[in-house]
């Protein structure tokens, strides 16, 4: 070994501690970049000289540059970051929807409801006071359109969260597609033997991360190698992106996904991915956690093709809610009000049952019975039939139909006098026409009749399922509203069944109608018995649970996630005063190597003085 070997060992240990310095001076640099992971220089003695008696060290050299980097407690924060981006996201947009049925400072559904009853209480007191028909009329108004605005809101939401899932969607196609770049990048660098890409494994880890807050995924990189903090040896080509069974980076390879509308029934967004073998599959219904995982629990991940409804929706579960109350409560206001006397009975469109269908066979029909009521000008009840709705009733087939019950020849009056009857009075007939609307009509058979006819129900709802005398149009939320001819006209408000002034039994049964038990259809096809106010509560009771479970849930994610991010950072995070002492280290290394130099160079001159 001759003194240049010594010469080069020193300018090892020169090299190898600006190489250290380098790295403190990048992580000190880098301290307060997010996601960036602490470097450290692996060293290595260089190959020794083999000399007898024995080797010959000679020097030092950097084996390589490795990033700081755990990839089980990474792996642990990013799924505590989906969740929490899961749950805020869903608390924010729970919140918004619960802060639309809170109720308060006497506002809202439940209120008008409460004004509705005081209003006909009022009316049965006064049953022939204009202004009381006004402020009844006004009451029933204003609940129906705070029903349309209710619904108005989700479904605006309901759009407005489609528009952020497609925005979504994009986002995870320009992720995948940078993670794509990089990997490619990745592969060029670390195709060097000891050669690690370590920026650009931190930006795809960056990307990783964001892309986790938008979507649950499942990430493959190759083999891991356990040398202290857990290193990845993937170098691009092997690492894989999978979302909901399905692979949109393969290393170097991009499968994007595709956004389409589900139904023309419907503005609703669903999700495909198009496999290796070109095929395009739905995977809207398996997105699970982060930003986009709740977009699909709060707006749906599908469309019911029948109803053209959101499917798997907490948004149209509310909506439905909405929906039952609306229709289960108007039906029921109808029916009632069906029972003030008329010259005659139009029901409404009845497409959704034919001729010879078993009415209870229908989802809409309830057994039963109703009474018609024949009242002469002067009040008085002329003739009472009873009609009955059993399993064999059909609408206009048969002896047991609505229409032959109708019209059969009984002694309604109970007078021996087969001639002043309600088939006397009135006919029933069904339109059947396939050109003109299929309706039920009860008309008089002397048009110069001074009768008139009505329906008192005992618990079918026939009045107000079929529309006959509505007090309310529509049977949802988004169509409900007071007749057309009564908003007008307020003063045409009956207060009694009779046709008659002074009476207010019909006032004083829509009073009633506040403790009455209805029967409502549950978001999980269920029925209940309740008042109309105890399930309007329980409907917005849940959508306060939720919005409650939402944010409980999101405390949760956060706090788990605070605990894994301080565990990451204590891993790969830059301490700044350990970086100093390794700067204090490299530094006193560097200044011992160059004595060593400089030794050299001092040993040298001797050489060359003695050759003087």
């Amino acid at each position: 070994m001759g003194i240049f070997d010594s010469l080069n060992i020193g300018y090892s240990g020169l090299s190898t501690s600006q190489a250290g310095i380098e790295t403190t001076s990048h992580n000190i640099s880098n301290a307060n970049t997010p996601g960036y992971s602490r470097q450290r220089i692996e060293q290595k003695a260089n190959f020794p000289i083999h000399n007898r008696p024995s080797d010959v060290g000679a020097g030092v050299r950097v084996e390589e540059i490795s990033r700081v980097h755990d990839e089980f407690v990474y792996t642990r924060m990013k799924g505590s970051s989906a969740n929490v981006s899961h749950f805020e996201f869903l608390e924010k947009n729970m919140q918004e929807i619960a802060d639309g049925f809170s109720d308060l400072d006497n506002l809202g559904i439940a209120q008008d409801l409460k004004d509705m009853y005081s209003a006909w209480s009022n009316l049965s007191e006064n049953p022939d006071d204009e202004s009381a028909k006004v402020v009844t009329a006004t009451a029933m108004d204003s609940l129906a359109k705070n029903l349309n605005g209710a619904n108005n809101r989700l479904t605006k939401m309901q759009d407005r969260l489609n528009d952020e899932f497609v925005q979504g969607i994009d986002k995870v196609n320009d992720i995948a597609k940078n993670i794509v770049a990089l990997n490619k990048n990745i592969n060029k660098v670390e195709n060097v033997k000891h050669q690690n890409a370590n920026d650009l494994r931190d930006q795809r880890d960056k990307l990783e991360l964001e892309l986790s807050k938008l979507v649950n995924v499942s990430v493959h990189k190759g083999n891991l190698n356990n040398n202290g903090p857990a290193l990845q040896t993937d170098s691009g080509n092997l690492y894989n992106i999978n979302i909901a069974g399905h692979n949109i980076v393969d290393g170097i390879t991009f499968h994007p996904l595709d956004d389409s509308i589900a139904s023309n029934k419907t503005k609703m967004t669903s999700v495909y991915i198009t496999d290796h073998d070109y095929g395009k599959t739905d995977i809207t219904s398996k997105i699970r956690g982060g930003k986009l995982g709740a977009l699909v629990a709060l707006r749906g991940d599908g469309i019911d093709q029948v109803t053209g409804k959101a499917t798997h929706s907490k948004i149209q579960d509310y909506m439905d809610s909405l929906d039952s109350f609306t229709k289960a409560f108007t039906q029921t206001a109808n029916s009632i009000y069906g029972s003030a006397s008329q010259d005659k009975i139009v029901t409404d469109d009845l497409s959704f049952i034919d001729d010879d269908d078993k009415l209870l066979e229908s989802e809409h029909f309830k057994a039963g019975s109703f009474d018609l009521v024949v009242y002469d000008n002067n009040g008085n009840k002329v003739a009472t039939k009873p009609i009955t709705i059993d399993e064999s009733t059909t609408l206009n087939s048969g002896s047991n139909s609505i229409v032959s019950q109708i019209n059969a020849n009984t002694d309604d009056n109970k007078d021996n006098d087969a001639t002043n009857d309600i088939d006397d009075l009135f006919e029933a007939s069904v339109v059947s026409d396939p050109n003109k609307p299929h309706v039920l009509r009860i008309n008089p058979k002397d048009s110069n009749s001074h009768y008139t006819i009505a329906i008192e129900d005992h618990g079918t709802d026939f009045s107000g399922i079929t529309g006959t005398n509505r007090l309310f149009s529509g049977d949802d939320a988004k169509h409900v509203g007071l007749r057309s001819d009564i908003l007008a006209n307020p003063s045409s408000l009956k207060a009694s069944k009779a046709p008659i002034d002074g009476n207010s039994d019909l006032a004083k049964e829509m009073v009633d109608l506040q403790y009455k038990k209805i029967s409502f259809k549950n978001s999980d096809g269920t029925q209940s018995e309740q008042t109309a106010e105890d399930f309007y509560r329980y409907a917005t009771a849940q959508i306060s649970s939720d919005a409650q479970h939402a944010s409980i849930n999101k405390d949760a994610a956060v706090a788990l996630n605070k605990t894994l991010t301080e565990q990451m950072q204590s891993v790969s995070g830059v301490d700044m005063d350990q970086e100093l002492m390794n700067l204090m280290k490299y530094q006193t290394s560097y200044q011992a190597s160059a004595k060593i130099i400089s030794t050299v160079d001092q040993m040298l001159n001797t050489l060359l003085n003695l050759k003087q």
